[in-house]
């Protein structure tokens, strides 16, 4: 007797640890962790799936000689994504030292508000594209002697890239 009696017991154990074990659909912590993960994957495709504009690299080169004028030429690298053939442009914004707005008369080197800047327009081809040794032009001639400071940005639409800012200095 006492021999089944051990091996009921064995039995009852072996039950209770099997249902113990067995995955509960509708566990709390279990829950909270895939809401959890499902937001953060949610969220991951969302801001995947933004337009927008990476400027990675700037670099800047003085006195590039142009169609017979000394220039500042900036070669920009960046990527977009979600912008397939739409109308974009780089565009390089002039400052002097203390930030204010370096005013301009000059077509084609202006602003609609008569900032000086120099652009260019481009328009990308594919849904993921990446730009490199992109150029920028500005004769040295439009500026005064000094020193000045340069933003150099991009944009499609509504939709803008990170500033990279840079300082020069004209003749002196």
């Amino acid at each position: 007797m006492r021999h089944d009696d051990e091996k009921e017991i064995s039995r009852r154990i072996l039950r209770a640890l099997e249902r113990s074990q067995r995955p509960k659909l509708f566990d709390p912590s279990r829950l909270i962790f895939s809401a959890i993960a499902g937001f953060f994957v949610v969220g991951f495709f969302i801001w995947e799936s933004q337009p927008r504009i990476n400027i990675t690299d700037l670099d800047i080169y003085h006195n590039v000689n142009r169609s017979s004028n000394k220039s500042i030429k900036m070669v920009l690298d960046f990527d977009t994504a979600h912008l397939k053939n739409s109308n974009c442009r780089a565009v390089a914004y002039f400052y002097y030292k203390n930030g204010r707005k370096v005013r301009s008369t000059i077509s084609g080197y202006q602003t609609k508000n008569n900032q000086l800047s120099t652009s260019e327009d481009f328009r990308p081809g594919y849904e993921y594209s990446t730009y490199e040794d992109f150029t920028l032009y500005i004769p040295n001639k439009y500026f005064n002697r000094g020193s000045y400071k340069g933003h150099v940005t991009a944009y499609c639409g509504s939709v803008w890239a990170n500033t990279r800012k840079f300082s020069f200095t004209i003749g002196l």
